[in-house]
């Protein structure tokens, strides 16, 4: 029997317009706060508008998980129309949006949702892999099977200029900032097979010679690094700094499928300003 199915995701992958319209993946925008005004990623904010307001008010944006009711009527529409859903989620370490859509899809059936223990476009990867999928003709479990497997496989690694927000936000003590304001230290964090946010490493110095450093470490001569696909992520960084990255990935890994993309507002709410993020898939069998 010929299922109907559609693959959705949360606005925390972060993918471009063109990627989405492409495979026809739609996306359910969290709710972003500032000050008491309410607005939805994406749709009717941007990240400008995140760092615009923490400038002039000096409150720090807040992002919340789709609500209920929400996410009751963005899966409905596709139930109602026939459509079996596969939905991905951001890490349901650092969102409640998986619960959320966990507990709407108990209610109403034939939606399918996958935490993919990760955020930003290393969720987007495994959206469009799924998308791929459905593409070729998969059914709902072979798509979930598939996609499963990828997860905790793609690296998301970045590194910070600084740490205002990350420390207004609560996720680190006011004397790591201090310290890396003291001793310029520029943290690489990665998001970890268990979904959760780690200091992989620390560097020091200014943040342009970092993110050679940087670079140099992630990307080493390239042979571990699958080159289909290649995400460069930012929030809103110098221009200088990026024509440096995406020069040397293409350089290293000459990725087919090559996206610079500008970080949604979850992303840039958490880490604030001139932040770069690699996010690729190595190739299986190496760690």
């Amino acid at each position: 029997m010929y299922e109907k199915l559609i693959i959705t995701c949360d606005s925390t992958a972060d993918l471009p317009k063109q990627l989405i319209d492409n495979y026809n993946i739609k996306v359910l925008p969290l709710n972003v706060h500032l000050g008491n005004d309410v607005y939805h990623d994406g749709v009717d904010v941007k990240p400008n508008d995140l760092f615009a307001f923490a400038a002039n008010k000096n409150i720090l944006p807040k992002t919340t998980e789709p609500t209920l009711q929400e996410t009751h009527a963005f899966f409905s529409k596709y139930v109602f129309r026939g459509y079996t859903v596969i939905h991905f989620t951001i890490s349901s370490s650092l969102s409640a949006s998986y619960n959320v859509a966990s507990t709407v899809a108990s209610q109403i059936g034939r939606v399918h949702v996958i935490d993919t223990r990760t955020a930003s476009t290393a969720e987007g990867m495994i959206v469009l892999h799924a998308a791929e999928l459905l593409e070729q003709g998969k059914s709902a479990k072979e798509i979930i099977d598939d996609t499963n497997f990828l997860i905790g496989k793609v690296r998301a690694t970045f590194v910070l200029d600084k740490m205002d927000f990350l420390y207004k936000g609560g996720r680190c003590s006011a004397l790591a900032k201090f310290g890396a304001g003291i001793f310029n230290i520029k943290p690489n964090i990665i998001v970890n097979t268990d979904g959760m946010l780690s200091v992989e490493k620390k560097y020091r110095g200014k943040f342009d010679e970092v993110i050679e450093k940087f670079l140099d470490f992630e990307l080493d001569d390239g042979m571990a690094i699958d080159n289909k696909r290649f995400f460069l992520v930012h929030t809103g960084t110098d221009k200088n700094i990026l024509d440096l990255c995406e020069k040397k990935i293409k350089e290293v890994v000459n990725p087919q499928e090559f996206y610079k993309v500008t970080a949604g507002c979850t992303i840039s709410s958490h880490l604030g300003p001139d932040v770069i993020l690699l996010i690729f898939m190595k190739k299986f069998g190496l760690s």
